[in-house]
C-alpha cells in the first residue's frame, strides 16, 4: 500500500472489550484508568483537575460507533465497551 497512515487503533488486531470501567488496567495494573471524552470539551477548572488526577482524556472531536471509551493513564491500553447485540 503505497502512502498509506496506520494509527493506533487500526493496528490493533483485537480489542479489548469489558462490560464496565476496569480500576485499573488488566494490562499493566496501573490505577486509574481514565474515561476518554469525545466532542468538543469546553475548558473548565474541573476538567483540567480531572486530567492532572489521569480520570478524563480527551479523545478528540470525531464522535462515531465502537470508539474506546476508557484508556490506562500509564501504558495507553484502550478498553471497548462490550456491545449488546
Amino acid at each position: 500500500m503505497k502512502n498509506a497512515i496506520f494509527t493506533e487503533e487500526s493496528t490493533i488486531s483485537e480489542k479489548i472489550r469489558v462490560k464496565s470501567k476496569p480500576e485499573k488496567c488488566p494490562v499493566c495494573g496501573f490505577y486509574p484508568v481514565s474515561t476518554i471524552l469525545y466532542g468538543d470539551i469546553g475548558y473548565s477548572p474541573q476538567l483540567s483537575e480531572q486530567m492532572e488526577k489521569r480520570e478524563v482524556v480527551l479523545g478528540g472531536c470525531s464522535i462515531y460507533p465502537d470508539k474506546p471509551r476508557w484508556q490506562c493513564s500509564k501504558c495507553g491500553t484502550k478498553f471497548y465497551k462490550e456491545s449488546h447485540d
